[in-house]
């Protein structure tokens, strides 16, 4: 990512510590709240849409149930994404990429995860990246994903955006790895992280974002290892943990990598 730089607040699934998670006014309270970087997830419709939901199936999220993959754009459009959250949240909608997209409008960075449905998505890394040079958003995006199909396949189509690995269990290899296949960043689950760990991904090279971190002592920890970013359900609380640290570590602030 060249447009954005400096120690990243990334959002998950926007503020979801305060809004109904991967929806539209998610993201508002996300930027709201000064994030550098928002997170969500994609999976793709019946009709071949991309929608911004983290599970295969709707039953979590809404007041439907049925697979993400099984309904089209339509039909989940019709679902409710906020009630579960509380009254004051009826009527919000499942967004589609291209509507999250126009909503955060290059105000921040955006991490787009990769999710599957019964399989991989056959194209639904052609559609994302058809959206992301639609809005000329490719030096603003993180592509992430558990699955590195998916990422070997963005790096054959797509040489210009940055990509990272989600994973949640040791790999000893994962450094070496994600430099052989022109990956940039790791996003590993945050207790993987240890200044072991930032020493070995300093001397590869790699970008650094653990997930997902809420509490202030936790986020304390993770910026004195170096993390280059934070992905958390709280935006607000980063921001004030990182004021904070620097404040008080004015020559060994947060990484800029």
């Amino acid at each position: 990512m060249d447009r954005f730089c400096g120690f990243e607040v990334v959002a998950h699934r926007g503020a979801m510590g305060y809004a109904p998670e991967n929806t539209l006014v998610s993201f508002q309270k996300a930027l709201d709240m000064s994030a550098t970087m928002i997170e969500l997830d994609v999976h793709l419709t019946k009709d071949r849409e991309i929608v911004v939901v983290h599970d295969c199936d709707l039953v979590r999220t809404t007041n439907g149930r049925g697979l993400v993959e099984d309904m089209t754009l339509a039909e989940i459009k019709a679902l409710d994404a906020g009630i579960a959250m509380g009254p004051e949240f009826k009527g919000e909608k499942v967004p589609t990429l291209q509507e999250a997209m126009e909503l955060i409008d290059h105000r921040a960075a955006v991490n787009i995860e990769l999710k599957t449905g019964r399989t991989l998505y056959p194209d639904i890394v052609d559609k994302v990246l058809e959206v992301i040079y639609a809005y000329d958003a490719e030096k603003e995006v993180v592509i992430s994903s558990f699955h590195k199909a998916y990422l070997r396949e963005v790096r054959r189509k797509a040489r210009d955006i940055e990509l990272a690995v989600l994973f949640e269990r040791p790999e000893p290899d994962i450094f070496a790895e994600a430099v052989r296949e022109g990956w940039q960043g790791l996003h590993p689950w945050y207790r993987l992280v240890d200044e072991n760990f930032m020493g070995e991904a300093r001397r590869w090279g790699l970008a650094v974002r653990p997930w997902t971190v809420n509490r202030e002592s936790e986020m304390l920890e993770l910026l004195r290892a170096g993390v280059t970013g934070i992905i958390t359900n709280f935006p607000d609380l980063l921001n004030s943990v990182v004021t904070q640290f620097s404040a008080e570590s004015p020559s060994s602030g947060p990484s800029p990598n």
